[in-house]
């Protein structure tokens, strides 16, 4: 791994019935600087789990995803997020990802400095052997879609964009 990830603490999950998403995954860690971080993973259909995370502090604003923290700790805090996704992949073999590289104000949607980032660190650490990776540079989106679930579900790439288009407004 690039970085050496924090000790995460899975918070359970809570199933969403009014939401798009069928659970709602939520971890936790505390960073260096003793601040508390809350990864939320919302599963969808078809093992599709999308990632997303944000300072505790930010919790009740509505940008949180765009806000920075300004602790330079990116590369720490990126390495737990993949380690959740590795150990969601541990649970279910056949889960795909997906995330937004959000904008941080005053900055345009397409190809935002995180989804650059991000799309970086994922090629380096989910192989394309196990994972088709798509990018929609206009969105700051992307898409790890597993390959052995691709092989056993007819149409799921067309699916899993679809699900992805619909309930994040976007193009893939």
């Amino acid at each position: 791994m690039f970085n050496t990830p924090y000790n995460f603490n899975y918070l359970g999950h809570t199933k969403t019935p009014t939401e798009p998403y069928n659970k709602l995954h939520k971890f936790a860690f505390k960073c260096r600087f003793n601040n508390r971080y809350i990864i939320r993973v919302e599963e969808y259909d078809y093992c599709m789990f999308v990632v997303k995370f944000y300072l505790k502090n930010h919790e009740q604003s509505e940008r949180k995803y765009q806000l920075l923290s300004g602790f330079n700790d990116v590369a720490r805090v990126i390495a737990t997020n993949i380690e959740v996704m590795f150990w969601l992949l541990n649970k279910n073999d056949i889960s795909s990802f997906g995330f937004v590289g959000a904008n941080s104000e005053n900055e345009e949607v397409a190809m935002s400095k995180r989804f650059k980032v991000y799309s970086k660190i994922m090629l380096r650490c989910f192989s394309p052997k196990y994972f088709s990776h798509r990018r929609s540079s206009s969105n700051s989106a992307y898409l790890l879609l597993n390959n052995k679930h691709l092989e056993t579900e007819e149409n799921l790439e067309q699916t899993i964009k679809e699900l992805f288009i619909k309930y994040y407004d976007m193009s893939l």
